[in-house]
């Protein structure tokens, strides 16, 4: 979604708050003081200079609203303008905390009371990112009302060829997927955007999901190097945290993995540890 919202901020922006205009995006280092919000957009909506602040869920978070309005409130601390916060949930699930946020410091007494948006997917028609401005969020297809079915994956996938959006096709592979999962649905889908994968495999944006893809295995499979160093042989764990950071082949990772596993003397996990080859 983060990408999502880089390569379209305008058609998030108006998807969101009607008649804005996104002006750019927020640094999140604030004056010496990082917070961790999703997106912080700079945007003119009703004639007023404002702070759209985002975060997407997909699971429901019963401390949601606090950390809300904990960034709200952050944001606002150290920029000159007012801060909007919108939660958008992506799939549906139990335990969503609705708006207002209301903080009792003293049993009784009310210390602050912090409205905020939510915005669940399963509940926009899909007609609403068909409307003209809001062609970048077709992806968001399946996640809408009635969308988790194959026949709104082809209508997703015809309405980015029609408007010559094929470089988004990616990211639709990505959002039927959440939908699709645990589903008979999920082979089918493989297989349709395998199929299409001349249409989109140079795009910037399958380029990125592909580097951080493969960025968060590696860094699977580094934890897992130096999780069972420590369970099995812990005086060696700094050696494995220090080889593991150095490492860029998740072929060699997974190799020293299972090597380990069968090694039984420290003086041999010691030499595996040594002996791997960064790259």
């Amino acid at each position: 979604m983060k990408l999502l919202a880089r390569q379209e901020p305008q058609a998030l922006v108006s998807l969101l708050l009607p008649g804005a205009k996104f002006l750019g995006t927020i640094d999140k280092e604030l004056q010496g003081r990082t917070v961790e919000a999703d997106l912080l957009f700079r945007v003119i909506w009703r004639g007023v200079e404002i702070i759209l602040h985002i975060e997407f869920q997909r699971q429901a978070d019963k401390n949601m609203a606090h950390r809300v309005w904990e960034y709200n409130v952050m944001t606002r601390c150290v920029e000159p303008y007012p801060v909007y916060s919108v939660v958008i949930y992506l799939t549906q699930k139990d335990g969503i905390v609705e708006s207002p946020y209301v903080q009792e410091d003293v049993p009784g007494e009310t210390a602050h009371i912090f409205f905020f948006r939510n915005l669940k997917l399963w509940e926009v028609s899909p007609e609403e990112f068909k409307r003209e401005g809001l062609e970048g969020l077709l992806t968001l297809l399946p996640l809408t009302a009635g969308g988790n079915n194959r026949e709104v994956v082809e209508e997703m996938i015809a309405e980015l060829k029609a408007r010559d959006r094929t470089d988004l096709l990616p990211l639709g592979w990505v959002f039927a997927g959440l939908v699709f999962e645990g589903s008979g649905d999920e082979e089918w889908l493989k297989e349709r955007f395998t199929a299409m994968k001349d249409l989109f495999q140079e795009s910037p944006v399958y380029q990125l999901i592909v580097k951080e893809g493969l960025e968060q295995g590696l860094q699977g499979l580094r934890q897992i190097l130096v999780h069972l160093v420590k369970k099995r042989f812990p005086v060696l764990a700094p050696l494995a945290q220090e080889q593991a950071a150095l490492i860029g082949d998740s072929q060699v990772l997974q190799n020293m993995i299972d090597a380990i596993i069968d090694a039984e003397t420290v003086e041999e996990v010691r030499r595996i540890l040594e002996e791997a080859h960064p790259s």
